[in-house]
C-alpha cells in the first residue's frame, strides 16, 4: 500500500531541504521579524536535522551546533516566560552567527568551507537590513506581555466542550452524520 501524503512520497535530497527551509521560515514567522528569540532555536533545529541527515561530523559545526542549541533553549525559555533578552552579546551572535541567513549557509556549504559560511553569512545580514531599512529587523522582546496572558486553560477547555457539543449535535444515535 501506497502512503496517501505527499510528505511521504517525496525523495529526501527533496524532503531533507524543504524541512530544513520550513524550519527556517518558522523562526522568522513566529515573531514577525528576520530574528528574534526563537529564530536561533529554529535555526538550531534545521542544523540539526541537516547533520542527522547528512551524517557529517565536523568539530567546529557541532560546536556552532550546540552553542545554537543553547542559545535558542534560552531564547525560547524568555519567549514563554516574556522576558526581554537584555545580554548584549546573546543578540550580536544571535544576530550575524545564527540569523536564517547564516544558518543556511552553514547546511548548504560544505563543512570544510564553515568559517567562510560564518562570514559571508554575518556580512549578507549586515548588508540586508542595510538595504531593506527595515523598521525593525530584529525583536528580542519588549516585557510588555504578562506570562498569562496568552489563552488560559479555561478558554480551551471550554472550546473543547462546545466543539464536542457541537459534532454529538450532527450525529445520529447510530454515529451517523445527519447533515445531508
Amino acid at each position: 500500500m501506497q502512503p496517501a501524503l505527499i510528505a511521504e512520497n517525496l525523495p529526501q535530497w527533496i524532503g531533507a531541504p524543504l524541512l530544513q527551509l520550513s524550519l527556517l521560515v518558522v523562526g522568522i514567522l513566529l515573531e514577525r521579524t528576520y530574528v528574534n528569540r526563537l529564530t536561533t532555536l529554529a535555526g538550531a533545529l534545521a542544523l540539526f536535522s541537516h547533520e542527522l541527515l547528512a551524517n557529517e561530523n565536523a568539530l567546529w559545526v557541532g560546536v556552532y551546533l550546540d552553542v545554537g542549541l543553547l542559545l535558542g533553549v534560552y531564547g525560547l525559555y524568555c519567549y514563554v516566560e516574556a522576558i526581554p533578552v537584555v545580554t548584549p552579546a546573546v543578540k550580536l551572535v544571535s544576530y550575524f552567527a545564527y540569523a536564517p541567513m547564516t544558518v543556511l549557509l552553514v547546511i548548504v556549504l560544505p563543512h570544510w568551507l564553515f568559517p567562510a559560511a560564518l562570514l559571508v553569512g554575518a556580512a549578507l545580514n549586515y548588508k540586508l537590513v542595510e538595504e531593506l531599512a527595515p523598521a525593525k529587523p530584529y525583536f528580542w522582546g519588549s516585557g510588555d506581555r504578562e506570562p498569562g496572558d496568552g489563552i488560559d486553560l479555561d478558554d480551551v477547555e471550554e472550546y473543547v466542550e462546545r466543539t464536542r457539543e457541537f459534532v454529538e449535535d450532527r450525529l445520529d444515535e447510530y454515529g451517523g452524520d445527519t447533515a445531508r
